[in-house]
C-alpha cells in the first residue's frame, strides 16, 4: 500500500523529472555519461598513470570526487527546485509590466514566460535545458551555472588526464588510430579495433565534444548572469535589470554568492520573490520623467 510519503515523493518526481520524450532521452544520456566518465577516469585511467597508490593519486581521486559531487549535486538541486509561478498567489488584476498567459489562464509577472515543455509559466525564465528537462530560471539559476562550471572543469581535467592513456591505447598517430577515433563503430564492426579500443575512443570523443559544449554553455550563461539578463532579454538587448556585476551575482546566487561554488547544499537565500525585480538607475530616471 502506498504511504503518504511515497505518494508525495512520486508527485514531486513527476513534477520535476523531464516530461517530453526528447528531454527524457537527453537526461538519461547525461546521467549515464557523467557516471561512466567518473568510472572511466577513476578505475581505468588513473591506475594506468599511477600503478601504486601515492600522494598524487590520492589528490587526483579527491579532486575527481569533489567535481563529481558538485556536478551531480547541482544537477539534482536544479531539478528539485520549483521554478514555476504555481507556488505564488498571483493577482487577479493585471499590474504594470505584467502580462496575461492564456495557457495558464493567469496573470504572469515581469520576466516570466510560458514554457511549452514544462507546461507552465516560469519565473524569470532564462531558457529550457533539454538535458535536465527543466527551465533554468530565477529559483535555480545558481545551481544551473555551477553545474555548467563543474561540467566544464571536469571536461578539461579529463581531457588532460586522458591524453597519454588514449595515445597509448590507440597506438600513436596512425591512419587506423585516426579512423578509430572519428569512426569507432565502423572500425569495430570492420574488425580493425578491439572492444577496449572502441570503448576508449568513445569515451575520448564524449569528453572532447562534451567539454567543448559545456565550455560554450558556461561562457554564454556566465555572460547572461553578469549582465542579469535572460536569453530573451539578451536577444532583445534589454538591460533594465543590469545593476552592476556584483549586484547581478547577488541577484542570481543569493546573499552568499561568494561561497555557492563550493557545495550545492550551502544555503544562500535569494533576494526578492521572483515576481518583482529591481531596475537600474537609467530605468528609474526614465520612469520619474514620465
Amino acid at each position: 500500500m502506498e504511504t503518504a510519503m511515497d505518494g508525495g515523493f512520486a508527485r514531486r518526481a513527476r513534477q520535476f523529472l523531464p516530461k517530453s520524450r526528447g528531454d527524457k532521452v537527453a537526461f538519461a544520456f547525461l546521467v549515464v555519461i557523467i557516471h561512466l566518465i567518473f568510472y572511466f577516469e577513476q578505475f581505468r585511467v588513473l591506475p594506468e598513470i599511477y600503478h601504486e597508490p601515492c600522494l598524487a593519486s590520492y589528490i587526483h581521486t579527491a579532486f575527481m570526487v569533489f567535481v563529481y559531487i558538485n556536478t551531480v549535486g547541482n544537477l539534482f538541486m536544479m531539478m528539485n527546485v520549483d521554478t514555476t509561478t504555481g507556488s505564488h498567489v498571483l493577482p487577479s488584476i493585471l499590474k504594470p509590466g505584467w502580462h496575461f498567459c492564456a495557457s495558464c489562464e493567469a496573470n504572469a509577472p515581469p520576466r516570466s514566460f510560458h514554457c511549452w515543455e514544462c507546461g507552465t509559466c516560469i519565473l524569470k525564465r532564462i531558457h529550457h535545458c533539454t538535458f535536465t528537462g527543466n527551465c533554468a530560471a530565477w529559483a535555480n539559476q545558481r545551481y544551473y551555472i555551477v553545474f555548467l562550471l563543474y561540467m566544464s572543469i571536469g571536461a578539461v581535467y579529463t581531457n588532460i588526464m586522458n591524453f597519454d592513456y588514449v595515445w597509448d591505447v590507440m597506438g600513436g598517430l596512425t591512419v587506423t588510430s585516426i579512423l578509430t577515433m572519428f569512426a569507432p563503430l565502423v572500425m569495430w564492426i570492420a574488425g580493425q579495433a578491439k572492444a577496449h579500443t572502441f570503448f576508449v575512443s568513445i569515451m575520448s570523443m564524449v569528453c572532447l565534444i562534451g567539454g567543448a559544449f559545456s565550455l560554450v554553455l558556461f561562457y554564454y550563461h556566465s555572460k547572461l548572469t553578469l549582465l542579469n539578463r535572460t536569453v530573451f532579454e539578451f536577444n532583445k538587448r534589454i538591460s533594465d535589470y543590469d545593476l552592476g556585476w556584483q549586484q547581478n551575482l547577488e541577484q542570481a546566487f543569493g546573499t552568499r554568492w561568494q561561497l555557492v561554488w563550493l557545495f550545492p547544499l550551502l544555503p544562500s537565500p535569494l533576494l526578492g520573490n521572483g515576481l518583482e525585480f529591481p531596475v537600474n538607475s537609467d530605468v528609474s530616471e526614465a520612469v520619474k520623467d514620465m
